[in-house]
């Protein structure tokens, strides 16, 4: 599923014992911030829920600091066999690619859904570039898939954004055809220029599948039968899904429609896919009356779980995608829980917690983007109650043979949980004026 990027262990950096890296200088961090940053709403900020966005920022040729310890030659992460530091990793270096992504909730008048954002900037070695300059048409065309549900040879056209700079458009899931009676003059704009556009085919769901009294009276009604709400296979197709991946394809084409940059006619396929969970992200939810023998009742959430048949399902509809949500696959340079190596089985279905922390991280401070080669990691934000925030980005280290690489952010608040793979790419980021307090646990082979 996950091979190494070969060339890119050339890349690799080596840091002496003693030796630190200015990380104050032109940190990767920067450069992913700028890009989120950067990507310009569609409408007015009042039509959205700020903290429900998600980005999706691809990269290519990434470079790395070698890791620490004994084996701080060791550039080939298959050799490295000291656990000090926990084979770690740090970023220093990458590049965008042309596409980025954001998904989040929009609201128009009573209706509140979701929306799909894709900004494009055709480098010079695009394919819709000729003759060694830079594409300048005044739009490009957009195959969309999203989910099992394509735009089909019906392309959707993208106009120019002179204000970003990049060929945008929005696309939100409203159900009607008066979208733009409430719209502030910004989003009037945008559908008239076609940067915003409604298509509920392509686009799918509303908050209120998983919020308000509907949703609430579901679960009720579930809790007085004594059964749970099993969200993995309740609104499958719904674009923000609180605990699928949403899996998106695009390419991209001149506006003649005589040139394509699409993955050599493979189609770039991109994944939001981090494994947050929480209050709002679970499993499943219900009620036990006299928990474990006590009094009373007990409220419940379940985030993770080999148990209670939340695998099976997930196995049934992932067929060999399936992985145990707190499981790894092995790979021979892999040792499993029991220090064995070489690994005598494909996969291991649990996960071995060898340490737990708790860290406060000051204001306007980050935890570093970085990997380690084996360690499974859960970052639980335990602050706070004056709401402090903080933003999770996580990002595949090898490449997955069923998407690009990218980084992901997402806003965490109090009670989330992020499970991190072995070897993913991660970094925590608190741009608040107050401290972000943080449990973490994990292990390693």
């Amino acid at each position: 599923m996950f091979s190494i990027v070969e060339h890119e262990i050339h890349n690799v950096v080596p840091i002496e014992p003693g030796a630190s890296p200015n990380y104050n200088k032109n940190n990767p961090l920067t450069k992913i911030i700028e890009s989120y940053e950067a990507i310009e709403p569609s409408a007015g900020l009042q039509h959205y829920l700020v903290g429900t966005r998600n980005f999706l920022i691809p990269f290519r040729n990434l470079a790395l600091y070698g890791p620490s310890g004994d084996d701080w030659q060791v550039v080939d992460p298959r050799q490295q066999e000291n656990k000090n530091d926990f084979q770690k990793q740090n970023v220093r270096s990458f590049d965008l690619m042309e596409t980025q992504i954001l998904r989040g909730y929009a609201i128009a008048g009573e209706w509140t859904g979701p929306y799909l954002h894709f900004s494009y900037a055709p480098s010079l070695a695009s394919p819709l570039s000729v003759d060694g300059g830079p594409y300048q048409q005044d739009m490009v065309q957009l195959y969309l898939k999203v989910g099992s549900v394509s735009s089909g040879s019906d392309l959707i056209a993208v106009p120019y954004n002179a204000v970003t700079h990049r060929y945008e458009i929005e696309i939100w899931a409203y159900p009607k055809a008066d979208l733009s009676a409430h719209l502030d003059a910004k989003g009037k704009a945008a559908m008239a220029s076609g940067e915003l556009i409604a298509r509920p085919d392509l686009v799918k769901g509303s908050l209120e599948d998983f919020e308000g009294p509907a949703f609430d009276g579901l679960r009720d009604r579930l809790e007085s039968e004594g059964k749970a709400l099993e969200m993995f296979g309740y609104a499958v197709d719904h674009a923000m899904h609180p605990i699928r991946a949403l899996k998106v394809e695009v390419a991209w084409a001149s506006k003649a429609g005589d040139r394509w940059d699409s993955q050599n006619g493979e189609n770039y396929r991109f994944e939001f896919a981090m494994v947050l969970r929480g209050w709002r992200n679970y499993l499943g939810a219900g009620r036990s009356a006299n928990p474990h023998g006590g009094l009373g009742s007990l409220g419940y959430r379940n985030l993770f779980s080999n148990y209670f048949g939340y695998e099976e399902q997930r196995r049934r509809e992932l067929g060999e995608e399936w992985l145990s949500e707190l499981g790894r696959e092995m790979r021979d340079w892999n040792r499993d829980a029991y220090g064995r190596k070489p690994a005598p089985e494909g996969r291991e279905l649990f996960m071995a917690v060898n340490y737990m922390d708790l860290h406060s991280i000051a204001p306007n401070s980050a935890i570093g983007l970085h990997r380690h080669r084996d360690s499974l990691e859960a970052f639980l934000l335990i602050s706070g109650e004056r709401g402090e925030k903080a933003y999770m980005i996580t990002g595949d280290w090898a490449k997955h043979d069923k998407r690009e690489r990218a980084f992901e952010i997402r806003t965490m608040t109090r009670g989330d949980i992020v499970l991190i793979r072995g070897g993913q790419l991660h970094a925590l980021i608190n741009d608040s004026d107050t401290p972000v307090e943080l449990f973490m646990f994990g292990g390693y082979d």
